[in-house]
């Protein structure tokens, strides 16, 4: 499945640098600085922008990358910024890893596997500690063609607010974060 990517650029303080935020993924769990093409050997997209001749650093964190150009000689940001985005957008859009992590735990997984411990972390992240507060939980349970389904525990369970919490938080949050999960469903906890 190809993902289209929406994303947005930010200037921020530093002139020399660029945010390329993209807003509708996760790109990793916390930032990586690249420096050079030898530390940039596990990140396709870390070597491909620091062989742009002006390009100087990259830093990749959770949801943008942050490209550092050369101090000197460097063509001006209206005329790279483009070249950058469409460079980033291709990679993300081409399915291939912005970052291999541990290359041989990750090679045997299926997209499914993939997706469910990228929905996982987003669940364990933005999703859990708000139904945690409120005395319940909601765990994952399974992913399975583009369906997510989930456990409610605790005040969750039984909770008049669930369905409108999953459909139109949960639901929300996750299609847009993983194009690929295209339906959330819940399922009350049976406890025996």
């Amino acid at each position: 499945m190809k993902r289209t990517v929406i994303m947005h650029v930010e200037g921020v303080p530093n002139p020399n640098a660029m945010k390329f935020v993209v807003e509708n993924g996760i790109l990793t769990d916390e930032p990586y600085e690249f420096r050079n093409l030898v530390e940039a050997d596990f990140s396709p997209l870390a070597k491909r922008l620091l062989m742009l001749r002006y390009v100087d650093r990259v830093m990749i964190n959770k949801n943008y990358v942050t490209v550092v150009k050369n101090a000197q000689d460097s063509p001006a940001w209206d005329t790279v910024t483009f070249e950058i985005r469409m460079l980033i957008s291709q990679l993300l859009e081409s399915n291939e890893p912005v970052i291999y992590y541990g290359i041989e735990t990750n090679q045997h997984k299926t997209q499914d596997e993939v997706i469910r411990e990228m929905a996982g972390k987003l669940l364990d992240k933005h999703i859990r500690p708000a139904a945690q507060e409120d005395g319940g939980d909601i765990v994952m349970e399974s992913f399975k063609d583009g369906v997510l389904n989930l456990s409610m525990h605790g005040a969750c369970n039984g909770c008049p607010y669930a369905s409108q919490t999953i459909k139109q938080g949960v639901e929300q949050v996750l299609t847009q974060m993983i194009p690929e999960i295209r339906k959330v469903t819940a399922t009350a906890n049976q406890v025996n």
